[in-house]
């Protein structure tokens, strides 16, 4: 019977490899098109809000990988967002905006370097990868001893990198202008350069997540020590979603910064933190479809709600302001969303074609249909007589 189950796994795998790469396609195509929408119809405000969705998905993706593949909690992500928006706007600004009366700390060659000749998308493209890879580079240096740790501790310890980067930036006067911040940055950033860095991070992630690196990273989640006992390097494998959700995490900065044009402390710390906390956890730990639905729920659900504030009536019950109602209606949202739904909207699953169908998530994550059929045993009795009886 091992022979025929093992002569019919390719065909199902080849299958369900095809309905993953049509949906894949589905969903490309439908992202391009809202970015094309976007970017032909669409009013200023409601284009920042599908890039914002945009920029907080790559954000909430990045997170995933490190909390939700590999069960390390970190609350200093945002302290990557702050190191991608801050070197990618030192990169942009035009050198007027650098003179060393302004930012006396700056070393020559990055005051005098200027990119306003370059095609705006190219210079946006340059200076989100010098950013990713600044973020990425420091991640590597905290995560290597943060990485370590487990449970609370490497949570503290990751909010404590939060705190040094924002102290940082509020006390590095002669480069980052304190409290103040950077402006004059180019706002280079339109719903198409927003959408695809959202396509490659949701690509980066499923891909890594399928990976042999992604399943040793779901393994020391699962269990550390038999994780370890097996062979897998969970400081590498904890490390590797680190640096790459650094990465991550420092172009959707640079996406920022080159959307609203200005950067500063304050929009680099605990709120925005909590903010994407919660994306990931109401979409579901585990689940990259989880974090963007996450991400678009906590973008858009403040701007609709927001008209309530200005007073509403129910029959003939009129009410008037009352402002941060949108809030405590996100808030008890949020929580019955906890009561009831404790996994999150998504749990592990990714929205695709395999949820239509009753399966396994054994045979989801192989491809492979191992269900024991009576024409399946027949069949193989048929193939090897001698195993009757």
């Amino acid at each position: 019977m091992a022979a025929v189950v093992a002569r019919q796994r390719p065909v199902r795998a080849r299958g369900h490899d095809r309905r993953q790469i049509v949906l894949a396609i589905v969903v490309l195509v439908l992202g391009a098109l809202g970015a094309w929408y976007a970017d032909a119809n669409l009013n200023g405000y409601r284009q920042q809000l599908f890039i914002l969705c945009a920029i907080y998905a790559v954000v909430a993706v990045a997170l995933a990988l490190t909390s939700g593949f590999t069960g390390v909690f970190s609350l200093g992500q945002i302290g990557f967002l702050a190191i991608g928006a801050y070197v990618s706007a030192l990169l942009s600004m035009p050198p007027a905006g650098k003179q060393p009366m302004l930012l006396p700390g700056l070393p020559e060659w990055l005051a005098t370097f200027d990119s306003s000749g370059w095609h705006p998308q190219a210079a946006l493209l340059f200076a989100s990868l010098v950013g990713g890879l600044a973020a990425a580079l420091i991640g590597a240096l905290v995560g290597a001893p943060l990485m370590r740790l487990s449970g609370n501790y490497v949570a503290v310890a990751t909010m404590g990198f939060l705190i040094i980067v924002h102290s940082v930036a509020v006390n590095w006067d002669d480069v980052t202008r304190g409290a103040r911040g950077l402006s004059q940055i180019p706002t280079s950033t339109n719903p198409w350069a927003a959408y695809v860095w959202a396509a490659i991070a949701v690509y980066v992630a499923l891909r890594l997540r399928n990976s042999p690196y992604g399943r040793a990273m779901i393994a020391s989640r699962e269990n550390i020590i038999a994780s370890r006992s097996v062979g897998v390097n969970v400081l590498r494998t904890r490390l590797l979603a680190f640096v790459v959700s650094a990465f991550l995490t420092g172009v959707a900065g640079s996406l920022l910064a080159h959307q609203i044009g200005t950067v500063a402390p304050s929009g680099f710390y605990f709120a925005t933190t909590f903010t994407v906390v919660i994306m990931v956890v109401l979409g579901g730990m585990g689940s990259i479809s989880g974090a963007v639905v996450g991400a678009i729920i906590m973008t858009l659900t403040p701007e609709l709600l927001r008209p309530i504030e200005d007073g509403v009536s129910l029959g003939p019950l009129e009410f008037g302001a009352l402002y941060g109602l949108s809030n405590i209606i996100i808030a008890i949202g949020f929580i019955l969303v906890m009561i009831f739904r404790p996994q999150g909207l998504l749990g592990d699953r990714e929205l695709g074609l395999a949820l239509l169908g009753r399966r396994t998530p054994q045979q989801d994550a192989s491809g492979e249909d191992i269900t024991i059929t009576p024409e399946l045993v027949s069949a193989a009795d048929a193939a090897n007589p001698d195993s009757r009886g």
